[in-house]
């Protein structure tokens, strides 16, 4: 029976494994898309090459057919599309049409080599064939003055950035809880035969062999099933290329894991070896583990109600985080400019960048939003936690759905003073026609969120808030209203957007800042257009994996209280024996004969959750204290239930 709790008790911590394994996995694919087998990332620029485009793409085909590198070129998905991007290899081989992500999405084109007929060479190249000729093509290619960066695939790189990227201390805090609740339990059952053992002489190597070999092989049984299971759920769901580095990942953790278990158990058998007095007075086997029973149980007990109100936040953000989503979605399809130049080049293209956001306004294609807060600009916006200038199109796109009115009327002579105040001068540096700051300002109309609305607005450089309290400063034109140097700062920080990458690149080009015609001017760096919202969404599905994880480590939490809460119980009601049976035969009821050790447990806890609360916010406190009514409960009840077993268990000479 022992072996089985152990089972299914590890079986949650394994299950937190697993989803720990699934967010490693899919941050591994968007590096590494597993569909297509890539095992390096290589960034080449041409930039100081002689090579003609069609040169540098001629020599890269030869040299990947004759090592068999299986190069995949990374390049952009110029009919617009939401896919953002596409593959193209540079020979055949058996590559699928389409790529699909381990964490889903879209999946991306696989098209053919004529894609890079009129593309740049320079870029990002997958490889998905031979590695072992990577160190010839970057000798070949450095003699033709083409530098190259490469990125070797590793499962561990992708876990380190996900454990310092998010916060997943609470998991592993979930996993180290149960590890000890695991050990004890064991050594709490294994107590009275490992005594027996100690008493007739037989050698302590072959005791810790024994205790510690039908402890590894319960964990090791739950750790195949989780792994069996996992494994089909994502070769069925997320297709089976993705299995291989999902097992990786999935074994490296449950060996940690059993290892750690094993040493727990070693640390707790050794602090609780049976002495002789113990064994020549008659004491009960499991008094040894009594220290550390309350210990566990009281670290547990703590661990609990201190991540209550973390896993209550995330969840009760996890529908604002899935609007945010929505909105991230919203931008898809809405590119940025990055200016890869220097500060001199970016003032030679102004004035073509002022005519490029004139045109892409006549055609409903610019979108503006440049949020200034309080912390940033070090001032009091008064009701206002920022100040948010936008035009009509930013509004357009992400208060489609909002339900009316999502946006109210503010009078100008209700802001006129904080908002001539705080940006009259800044005013006067953007204008166009260098009108006054005052004047600049009575142009503008003013907007605020009403009906619960947290209206999306950016801080640059593909940054969104989500705020209710923002003042809106509805731009009447991009261009009448700023200078060309100010439009192009903007660009640069993607305070302004466009719709489409296909349009909008002809839109660049019409103005002559493709990269071909930039160089044909001299110009030594370019205009690149990227996808603003990939990040946005990396992050937003992030917030969710998050999200799953805490409350899954919660759950891990609670059950290593459980857990523990039980075995000090029994440890507990087999101490007390001598005094519990004779009270319960006179007919005393079990409230009165548990009333003082519970007691002192609920005094002690309710101190435990005072400290905890001056660590919490205000308003996780429910959060908390709803963990530690659970906590009353199971603790009460686990001595009832152990009490009875044990009064049970000696009316029957169990014991």
């Amino acid at each position: 029976m022992h072996r089985r709790i152990v089972v299914v008790v590890a079986g949650t911590l394994f299950a937190l494994l697993a989803l720990v394994a699934g967010i490693v996995t899919d941050f591994h694919d968007r590096e590494f898309p597993q569909a297509v087998g890539a095992k390096s990332r290589i960034g080449l620029d041409f930039k100081e090459s002689e090579l003609t485009d069609r040169e540098a793409f001629t020599r890269l085909q030869d040299l990947d057919a004759r090592l068999r590198l299986g190069l995949v070129k990374i390049a952009p998905d110029l009919a617009g599309n939401s896919s953002k991007k596409v593959f193209v290899p540079l020979n055949d081989g058996a590559f699928p049409a389409r790529v699909a992500w381990f964490g889903g999405g879209d999946p991306v084109e696989v098209m053919g080599r004529e894609r890079l007929d009129h593309s740049p060479p320079d870029g990002t190249y997958l490889l998905t064939g031979d590695s072992a000729g990577l160190g010839e093509l970057e000798k070949s290619l450095a003699s033709e003055a083409v530098r190259t960066h490469r990125t070797e695939a590793s499962l561990v790189d992708s876990f380190v950035f996900v454990v310092e990227a998010g916060s997943f201390g609470a998991a592993v805090i979930a996993a180290f809880a149960l590890i000890a609740a695991l050990a004890l339990f064991w050594l709490s059952v294994k107590a009275r035969g490992r005594a027996l053992r100690v008493l007739g002489g037989c050698p302590t190597p072959r005791i810790h062999l024994q205790d510690l070999g039908g402890f590894f092989g319960a964990l090791l049984m739950s750790a195949l099933v989780v792994a069996a299971a996992s494994a089909l759920y994502v070769g069925v769901l997320h297709g089976w290329a993705h299995v291989p580095s999902f097992i990786k990942v999935l074994a490296g953790l449950q060996a940690a894991v059993i290892a750690a278990s094993l040493l727990a158990a070693i640390a707790l058998s050794m602090s609780a070896w049976p002495s002789a007095t113990m064994l020549a007075t008659r004491q009960p086997a499991v008094k040894s583990l009594r220290t550390s029973a309350v210990v566990l149980q009281a670290l547990t007990f703590v661990l609990v109600v201190g991540a209550a109100g973390p896993a209550w936040t995330a969840y009760r953000d996890s529908a604002e985080a899935s609007a945010e989503t929505a909105q991230w979605h919203r931008l898809s399809d809405q590119v940025a400019a990055q200016f890869a130049m220097s500060l001199e080049e970016m003032d030679r293209v102004e004035p073509q960048i002022g005519t490029f956001v004139k045109e892409a306004e006549s055609a409903d294609a610019a979108a503006l939003s440049y949020t200034l807060t309080e912390d940033a600009w070090e001032t009091d916006f008064g009701a206002y936690s920022a100040v948010a200038f936008v035009n009509q199109r930013w509004l357009d796109l992400l208060t489609a759905d909002a339900p009316e009115p999502s946006l109210t009327p503010v009078p100008f002579s209700r802001v006129q003073g904080m908002v001539v105040k705080e940006f009259g001068e800044q005013f006067t540096l953007w204008s166009r026609s260098k009108e006054s700051g005052g004047e600049l300002a009575a142009q503008l109309r003013y907007l605020e969120p009403t009906g619960g609305l947290r209206l999306p607005v950016s801080t640059g450089n593909g940054e969104l808030l989500f705020l209710s309290d923002v003042l809106v400063a509805v731009v009447p034109s991009l261009h009448d209203t700023f200078s060309d140097a100010d439009l192009t700062s903007m660009m640069s920080t993607k305070n302004i957007v466009f719709s489409g990458l296909a349009p909008t690149q002809e839109l660049l080009d019409r103005q002559g800042l493709a990269p071909d015609r930039m160089r044909a001017a001299g110009f030594e760096g370019e205009v690149n257009l990227v996808h603003v919202a990939e990040e946005g969404l990396l992050k937003a599905q992030f917030a969710a994996y998050v999200t799953w994880l805490l409350n899954l480590a919660l759950v891990a939490l609670f059950t290593a209280f459980a857990v523990v809460a039980g075995v000090s119980a029994v440890i507990s009601a087999r101490l007390h024996a001598k005094r519990d049976f004779p009270l319960r035969l006179a007919g005393r009821p079990w409230r009165r004969i548990l009333q003082v050790r519970v007691a002192k447990e609920l005094l002690a806890g309710a101190g435990l959750v005072g400290v905890v609360l001056l660590f919490q916010q205000p308003d996780e406190a429910g959060a908390v204290l709803l963990a530690a009514a659970f906590a009353a409960i199971v603790a009460p009840l686990c001595h009832l239930l152990a009490t009875r077993w044990m009064f049970t268990a000696i009316g029957r000479r169990r014991v």
